[in-house]
């Protein structure tokens, strides 16, 4: 019998595991009427196993079936379950994932660029931004670190991570089938098997399809938004005696070409203090676009947007065991090359196109050993990343003003000067990078206990910019015009440089009863420095590097179970204080990072409840207050918001079980409300975030030999249009607020066979 909401019935698997705000599960089988209680949770935030409510770290986790039924199936999605974690897309297509945790952010979308908040997949670092969007399948759990975590994860685990943990092969035959259908033809098949394949040796495979036709209906062309996503996982483990253990793992991941980029168009225009404002109704854009019918899921594009990815990854994990040390070696290579393409006025006119491709190889090498005994636990190890990236970027004006017919709409004056030019940008980033790090538990006593780690890391980057240009009209609109001193007119630019930083933890938790833990943390976070990329090359030389960036976090949280173990809350507050924060700046085409301070502070909490009578309760909730310091606007140094920092949001999850004849039958019902923020670190009011809701429902027939599984399902059951990110390209000339929204309601069907 399982604790918590909504887990696969045929197994106590770890439940909806939730390590620092608040714990939190909906898993299980169907409830009994009498009172339920919560199982322990295990998680491995430490790098080992411990269980959730013995460690003093803030940790929102997932099992595979709870992400199933929270209806979570891409790792956007976890910001929807996830107190002080926002997750969002820089537009339609799933090029980048820009991630917020606690608003700690960094939201440009140019490939070469590592995030705050990082990817791990199976305890292996995911470099690239454009990785960061992930398919979820046999997944057997999902753990959102929250704070920083440099000393154990590195690499710029600045404001925390996300870890997706795969599923493992097990000793007996075990696997699955899974079909789901739904609207825009949507297909979705998964499947995995895996078991003991001879004395010593395991193997599992699992395979996922996704296809479904484009969801913004283009007037003009093809429909927008479109996916046809396969991905293959294997994994073999040799368990030669009870000391080693070798697993070999291979992954590859392919979106197919399909149409994307769309979004939705509507007029602005720059204010005195350089920043976007909506023109008023209809809104035209400077090319005297307005779109028909307000809606954001219908549009006229002139060019049909294209996407692909393709990523490719081999990792070794090899672990030896004795007395109380295990040491492990953890070897990755992997490839991901991508190209993206869309109509960047997004209307009919043909004025903008945007192109961008980057081919990265990654490799990395962890050595790391573990010690264990009854008052001690130690950690410590090496780290080496190569990351070799080559990029491109495109950004081609057509004809924008008077020198073209096509160009102006019946009634709307001409531009006084025509553009049109090509602008190249090749550039490249190669980055070395090692770190050495150590991390102590000591038990003082048997309720208290303190923590230290100590992380060093030394970076080392070459990086070459070149950009060139072509005219597509008489008028010259390529360089000499463009300013020698930006990146767009200084033809080949190249730097190498090298920085080491400092990652620290000091943390002391104390349990006041053997269901009742307090802890106190101080934490460094340290990210490296990179290189602007610049859109159409507008960074200055001189800027072209930014510095590494330092967060100094303070946390104080509580994790408390209660009313005979049928109920827990978990919450911490924080205080963190930014040096040298890597400040994005987009306006218009200039796209620039650049250091500067900020402080954030808030709390989150997680309240668990499971009352019995097939009832399982989950309500979440985070305040959060931030302040960039010293961003120029209008010739002024002002305070501004972080981007994409909500001050409040509120999730919730709520099941029943039935108990039916031929099995069980499950409710579910889930929902999170985001308060306003912005989507740019300007706060400029075209790229403000109305608050909003987004509600699910899942209704499931478990059978009784646990082996199938029925369900339908609704996504966006209000039909909501839910804006979750927003340009401000409103340079004269342009005119224009380029907007991103969810998908609207989509309503489907899911069969899955366990064997």
């Amino acid at each position: 019998m399982k604790a918590l909401g909504f887990s696969d019935p045929a197994r106590a698997r770890t439940r909806l595991l939730t390590a620092g705000a608040l714990a939190a599960a909906i898993n299980g089988a169907p409830a009994p009427v009498s009172a339920q209680v919560l199982e322990e949770i295990v998680v491995t935030a430490t790098r080992r196993e411990a269980g959730l409510q013995d460690i003093g770290i803030s940790v929102t986790a997932f099992s595979g079936d709870d992400l199933r039924q929270y209806n979570v199936v891409r790792t956007d999605d976890l910001a929807y379950m996830t107190p002080g974690l926002q997750y969002t897309l820089g537009s339609s297509t799933p090029l980048v994932g820009l991630v917020s945790i606690r608003g700690v952010a960094q939201n440009d979308f140019s490939s070469h660029l590592e995030g705050a908040n990082v990817l791990y997949v199976d305890d292996i670092y995911r470099p690239s931004i454009s990785s960061y969007i992930q398919k979820f399948f046999d997944v057997e759990r999902v753990e959102v670190l929250k704070g920083p975590q440099g000393t154990l994860f590195g690499r710029n685990a600045t404001g925390g991570l996300v870890h997706i943990v795969t599923r493992e092969p097990a000793e007996e035959l075990d696997g699955f089938i899974d079909v789901t259908v739904g609207e825009y033809d949507q297909v979705v098949v998964e499947g995995a098997a895996g078991g003991r394949i001879a004395p010593g040796v395991l193997g599992r495979v699992a395979l996922h399809h996704t296809s479904h036709d484009g969801w913004i209906e283009n007037a003009i062309g093809p429909d927008s938004i479109e996916d046809d996503t396969s991905a293959v996982r294997a994994k073999l483990v040799l368990e030669p005696n009870d000391q080693l253990r070798i697993k070999l793992q291979g992954e590859w991941f392919r979106t197919w070409p399909v149409d994307g980029g769309g979004g939705f168009a509507t007029g602005g225009f720059v204010g005195p203090d350089t920043l976007g404002r909506f023109k008023p109704a209809p809104a035209p854009t400077d090319a005297g676009y307005v779109d028909a019918d307000g809606s954001p899921f219908t549009g006229e594009f002139d060019f049909p947007g294209r996407f692909e990815r393709e990523e490719v990854m081999v990792f070794g994990d090899i672990e030896y065991s004795y007395d109380n040390f295990t040491f492990k070696s953890l070897t990755a290579y992997s490839e991901l090359d991508d190209d993206y393409t869309e109509d960047n006025d997004l209307t009919p006119i043909d004025i903008a196109i945007f192109r961008t491709r980057s081919d990265q190889e990654n490799f990395s090498q962890e050595l790391r050993m573990n010690a264990d005994y009854d008052r001690m636990r130690l950690t410590g190890g090496f780290y080496y990343l190569n990351i070799d990236g080559t990029y491109f970027q495109n950004y081609q004006i057509n004809n924008l003003g008077a020198g073209g017919p096509s160009q102006i709409l019946p009634g709307f004056p001409p531009f006084l000067i025509p553009l049109g030019f090509n602008q190249f940008a090749d550039y490249s980033v190669e980055t070395e990078s090692w770190s050495i790090f150590a991390q102590g538990e000591f038990n003082l006593t048997p309720v208290l206990t303190v923590t230290a780690g100590l992380r060093y890391t030394q970076d080392e980057k070459d990086y070459a910019y070149l950009n060139t240009c072509e005219n597509l009209l008489p008028f010259p609109a390529c360089p000499p015009v463009f300013d020698p001193a930006t990146l767009a007119g200084a033809g080949l630019v190249t730097d190498n440089h090298d920085e080491d930083g400092v990652s620290a933890r000091l943390q002391l938790d104390y349990r006041l009863s053997d269901e009742w833990l307090v802890f106190a943390s101080y934490n460094r976070g340290y990210k490296a420095f990179n290189y602007n990329a610049g859109f159409a090359g507008a960074a200055d030389v001189a800027s072209a590097r930014f510095k590494g960036e330092n967060l100094n976090a303070f946390e104080i949280g509580t994790k408390l179970e209660f009313w005979d173990r049928r109920a827990r809350l978990n919450a911490s507050g924080f205080y963190y204080l930014y040096e040298d924060y890597q400040a994005f700046d987009q306006r218009g085409v200039n796209f620039i990072l650049s250091n500067t301070d900020a402080t954030v502070y808030g709390a989150d909490a997680e309240l668990t409840v499971t009352p019995g009578y097939g009832l399982n309760f989950l309500f979440g909730l985070s305040l959060l207050e931030t302040d960039v310091e010293d961003i120029p606007i209008g010739g002024q140094l002002l305070e501004r918001e972080a981007p994409q920092s909500p001050p409040v949001t509120f999730n919730f999850a709520a099941s029943k079980d039935f108990e039916v004849a031929l099995g069980t039958v499950r409710l579910g019902l889930d929902g999170v409300y985001t308060d306003h923020y912005f989507s740019q670190l300007t706060n400029a009011p075209v790229t403000r975030v109305g608050d909003h809701w987004l509600l699910n429902g899942r209704l499931t027939f478990f059978s009784t030999d646990e082996r199938w599984e029925v369900s339908v399902f609704a996504r966006n059951l209000l039909d909501e249009e839910r804006l979750m990110y927003a340009f401000d390209i409103t340079f004269p000339g342009n005119g224009l607020v380029e907007q991103t929204f969810t998908s609207p309601r989509w309503v489907g069907g899911q069969v899955r066979y366990r064997f």
